[in-house]
């Protein structure tokens, strides 16, 4: 499974007091890598620097999301202030599905 961040070096204007987009990928690679180990691999894309953007870049700079956007596998599952339970949830819920019967 793909924990990708998408943020940026300035802070969201909306999100006032929250981590910055790249203080939030470190802290969830370090907390997710921990708990489950080798299941993830993590990417970090700072969507101002982007030399492509995607559907999800352009959803940023049009105010669709807020930043950072947190995707498994290409499912958002959370945005702004990142929540760890969120999070985990998504993973286990996918793990889940893919557990041997």
């Amino acid at each position: 499974m793909e924990i990708k961040v998408y943020g940026a070096a300035q802070t969201c204007p909306s999100c006032v007091g929250a981590p910055s987009s790249e203080e939030t990928f470190s802290w969830l690679q370090a907390v997710l890598g921990r708990k489950y180990e080798t299941a993830l691999t993590f990417e970090y894309v700072d969507f101002e620097a982007a030399p492509v953007e995607d559907d999800w870049i352009l959803a940023i700079k049009d105010d669709v999301y807020f930043y950072p956007l947190v995707l498994l596998d290409g499912e958002m599952i959370d945005e702004g202030y990142v929540q760890l339970k969120k999070i985990t949830q998504a993973i286990d819920t996918r793990l889940e599905k893919t557990a041997p019967e």
